[in-house]
């Protein structure tokens, strides 16, 4: 029995100084390597992991949730997770858990919670069939909607996933494929899946947004793929939109070099001024029409604070309109140097302070105190 005590003291005294067997320095450059998916998992298993976690990323240490995990559609089309089956069971038990799907569009934001919805997609994005057959023998359906798209979850991932095989089970089990499911596929640049879908009896149903996806993912190799069809997928303004905002000059050029060219309107500058270069912008205003812009190409740029995207819409002849949600814009995001340049201009930038005041209150104080000194 002494024998049995002893063993157990050196084990809790072993356990106790573990982290020692590596100095302080080699423990950070290890955590620097650590899958940001992994992060939360790592942080969460003792006091002493949380504190290293969290010192290795100090930007991420200053925000409000510094323990988060990123399972936006933007980082998981960057780098496809690996979560094990034991992950998904640990955070369906773990984490506060809410029934159905969001109803609204969450656009990034962290929450301490996931829906059943986000989990079933997760697992059908990265191909885990005995994930996904966990959470239905949990109660989660097999087809459940995913967000606020009214995607067949499941389907959606696999085919935004590229995983062939799995959406072959999920049809051997029922679940039913719709427009996103291909719109899915076009997003992830999966040609092979898209062509499978459409090989089925009756092909899975497409429309306007796989081309928006394929063009906003920057695939243009589907995009042509999908206009190639007999009869080809349709397409619209939203094409040339999705091109804009997601910077690829090469898809918009193709796009509009068609015969009749795919149609464009405001919103191609808008998603120019959104998120793609300033050569987007200056290319579609180089046409002959140019492509039609407004007022909310100033907004979005104020938005993103791309000061320089706003300074040459307005350095045009005649300028890029503007009205007063631009001030309000730029004090929401935070960007005090774009709201000061909007409000220097002669004549400047309209605004209501009061409610652009409002907007930068919680988390601009900056913002918030040049608009109070003034307004």
């Amino acid at each position: 029995m002494e024998v049995t005590r002893g063993a157990s003291k050196r084990q809790r005294t072993e356990a106790k100084h573990a982290l020692e067997v590596l100095p302080g320095s080699a423990w950070s450059l290890v955590l620097k390597k650590l899958s940001p998916y992994d992060r939360v998992t790592f942080g969460l298993t003792c006091k002493t992991f949380l504190e290293a976690v969290t010192t290795a990323n100090p930007e991420e240490k200053k925000k409000a949730l510094p323990l988060r995990t990123d399972l936006t559609n933007k980082r998981l089309y960057e780098k496809m997770p690996c979560f094990s089956l034991d992950w998904f069971q640990w955070v369906f038990r773990s984490f506060e858990r809410r029934k159905g799907e969001s109803k609204k569009w969450r656009n990034g934001e962290s929450s301490s919670y996931l829906y059943d919805s986000d989990l079933m997609h997760l697992a059908a994005f990265q191909g885990s069939k005995k994930a996904v057959k966990w959470l239905v023998s949990q109660g989660i359906p097999l087809d459940i909607k995913h967000k606020y798209c009214h995607g067949v979850g499941a389907a959606r991932g696999a085919a935004a996933g590229g995983h062939v095989e799995l959406l072959e089970w999920l049809r051997s089990e029922g679940c039913g494929f719709d427009e996103e499911t291909c719109s899915a596929a076009a997003y992830g640049g999966r040609i092979d899946v898209l062509q499978w879908l459409r090989s089925q009896d009756p092909p899975c149903p497409w429309d306007m947004y796989t081309c928006c996806y394929a063009a906003e993912g920057g695939h243009l190799d589907v995009l042509q793929w999908l206009r190639s069809q007999d009869p080809p997928c349709d397409w619209d303004e939203e094409t040339c939109a999705g091109a804009a905002s997601g910077g690829h000059l090469d898809v918009l050029k193709w796009a509009r070099s068609q015969d009749p060219p795919c149609p464009w309107d405001e919103v191609t500058c808008e998603g120019a001024a959104r998120g793609g270069p300033l050569e987007i912008l200056q290319w579609a205003r180089s046409q002959d029409p140019p492509c039609p812009w407004g007022s909310r190409t100033c907004f979005v740029a104020a938005h993103g604070g791309h000061l320089h995207i706003l300074q040459w819409a307005r350095s045009q002849d005649p300028p890029c309109d503007w009205h007063e949600l631009a001030s309000l814009a730029a004090a929401a995001g935070g960007h005090l140097d774009v709201l000061q340049w909007l409000r220097s201009q002669n004549p400047p930038c309209p605004w209501n302070p009061e409610e652009c005041k409002r907007y930068a209150a919680n988390r601009h104080p900056k913002v918030l105190k040049w608009i109070q000194e003034n307004s």
